[in-house]
C-alpha cells in the first residue's frame, strides 16, 4: 500500500458510525485508512437499506477512501495480523467496548505493546466511567441519554419526530477526528504514544452546548426559535413556500420595512439598546408582515431583500440544498466509480491546502482550493477488496483471511 509522505497510516477496527465517520474525515484529509472487517458481512452499514448497487447507500460515505482487510478473529493467526497492523500504524481506532477491545487483542494496552508511539483513540457509548459505562450504545439511545430526543406522544405511542436524526453518533467521530490530529501532533511533537477517547453519550451532550450552558448556570431552559418574535419568524410567500426573516438589527428592520413596503409605525419601532429587538412586544407585526410576504413570490423576495442585504433564508427541503447550484460551487458532493456505478458521496466540509498552492490567494482561488476537497476520493471498498495487498504490505502471510 502506497502512503503519501507524512500522511498517518489509520488502522480501523471500528464498525457503524462513529469510528467510520473518524476515519472518513482522515481519510478525505489524505490519511491512508485500513478498515479491517470480519468475513460473512463486515461491517453491518455495508447492508442497510436503501442500496446502490450491491450496497448500502450509508456505506459510501462513512467508508469512502478506505480499504477494506477481511479477517477472523477467531483464527489462530488473528493475534499476529493485529500486531503487524499495529505496528504499521501511526493511529488505531477501537470503537469497542474495553471488555471486547481486550477479548480481541485491541485494547489499549495490547496496543501499546506492538507500538508505544501509535495514536490509539477509543469510541465508546457512554465513557469509560460512571454508572452508564458499560451500557450497550446503538444510534438513537445515546441521545436520550443526553436528554436530546424530542418526542410526539398520541396518548399511546410516543415516536421521535419524523425528520429527528441522532447526532451524537456524527459528532463523536467528528471529535475523534479532532482529537487524533491532536494526537499526531504531541506525537511527532516527541511526546511519545498518546490516548484519545470521546463517548458518544458525551458527544450528544456537548452538541446541545448553548441549552446545557444556560442550564447549568441559570436553571432555565435556552429560547426557543418560535418564541423569538415576529421579526426573526418564518413567513409563506406568494407561491406557498416558506421564507425566514431575520431583520433584528435596527439597520436591517429599517431595510426590510423599506423594502417590505410596511407602515412607518412599525419602521419607527423598536429597543435598539441591546443592539436588537426581536419584536416580542409587537405581536400585531406578525400578521401585517404575513400579509406583504403574500404578496410576491420566495424567489421575488429572495432577489429583493437579498439585494438590500437583509439577512433571509429560504426554507429548503434537503433536495433543493443538495441539488443546488450553490452545493456545486463548494464541492459538497463528490463522484466516485463504484464498478459501473457512479455514486455520489457527500464530501467532509473541511479542506486544507497549502499555502503555496492557492495561487493570487484571491477569493476565486480559495474557492477553487476547497471545491476540489473530493477530488481523487476512493469509492468505500467492497468487502476484503484489499485484503491480499494488505497483508503483503504488512509482512503476514496467511491463507486464513476469509476463513
Amino acid at each position: 500500500m502506497d502512503t503519501q509522505q507524512g500522511f498517518p497510516r489509520v488502522v480501523d477496527f471500528s464498525v457503524h458510525f462513529s469510528g467510520p465517520i473518524a476515519s472518513r474525515h482522515l481519510a478525505q484529509l489524505g490519511a491512508d485508512v485500513l478498515k479491517v472487517e470480519a468475513p460473512g458481512r463486515g461491517d453491518g452499514n455495508r447492508w442497510d437499506a436503501p442500496r446502490i448497487g450491491d450496497a448500502s447507500a450509508l456505506h459510501f460515505y462513512l467508508n469512502a477512501g478506505a480499504r477494506s482487510l477481511v479477517f477472523d478473529g477467531r483464527s489462530p493467526e488473528w493475534p499476529d495480523v493485529v500486531a503487524a497492523a499495529c505496528r504499521w500504524a501511526d493511529v488505531v481506532v477501537v470503537g469497542n467496548t474495553p471488555a471486547r477491545a481486550a477479548k480481541l487483542g485491541v485494547d489499549v494496552a495490547s496496543v501499546r505493546a506492538h507500538n508505544p508511539e501509535v495514536v490509539y483513540c477509543s469510541i465508546t457509548g457512554y465513557g469509560l466511567d460512571g454508572p452508564w459505562h458499560d451500557y450497550p450504545a446503538h444510534g438513537l439511545n445515546t441521545d436520550a441519554f443526553a436528554g436530546a430526543v424530542p418526542y410526539e406522544d398520541d396518548g399511546e405511542h410516543p415516536a421521535a419526530p419524523a425528520r429527528y436524526r441522532s447526532f451524537g453518533t456524527t459528532f463523536a467521530g467528528v471529535e475523534a477526528a479532532l482529537g487524533i490530529y491532536a494526537g499526531l501532533a504531541r506525537q511527532r511533537a516527541g511526546m511519545g504514544g498518546q490516548f484519545v477517547h470521546v463517548s458518544v453519550w458525551e458527544a450528544a451532550l456537548a452538541w446541545q452546548w448553548r441549552d446545557t450552558t444556560i442550564d447549568v448556570n441559570l436553571d432555565e431552559p435556552w429560547l426557543q426559535y418560535r418564541d423569538l418574535g415576529p421579526r426573526y419568524a418564518m413567513y409563506r410567500t406568494k407561491d406557498d413556500k416558506v421564507l425566514l426573516v431575520c431583520p433584528i438589527e435596527q439597520r436591517f428592520w429599517e431595510a426590510f420595512c423599506d423594502v417590505a413596503g410596511l407602515p412607518a409605525e412599525l419602521r419607527a419601532r423598536g429597543d435598539w439598546a441591546r443592539g436588537a429587538d426581536y419584536g416580542e412586544p409587537y405581536a400585531d407585526e406578525a400578521p401585517i408582515i404575513q400579509e406583504r410576504m403574500r404578496t410576491r413570490t420566495r424567489a421575488e423576495w429572495e432577489r429583493l431583500l437579498g439585494d438590500a442585504r437583509i439577512p433571509i433564508a429560504p426554507i429548503l427541503d434537503l433536495r433543493e440544498a443538495s441539488r443546488s447550484e450553490h452545493a456545486a460551487a463548494n464541492g459538497a458532493f463528490a463522484e466516485v466509480a463504484y464498478g459501473e456505478e457512479r455514486v455520489q458521496v457527500p464530501t467532509a466540509p473541511v479542506s486544507v491546502t497549502a499555502l503555496a498552492d492557492l495561487g493570487d490567494a484571491e477569493r476565486t482561488d480559495l474557492a477553487a482550493a476547497h471545491r476540489r476537497k473530493g477530488e481523487g476520493l476512493r469509492a468505500a471498498p467492497r468487502l476484503g477488496e484489499h485484503t491480499e495487498e494488505a497483508l503483503d504490505a504488512l509482512g503476514v502471510h496467511t491463507q486464513a483471511a476469509g476463513a
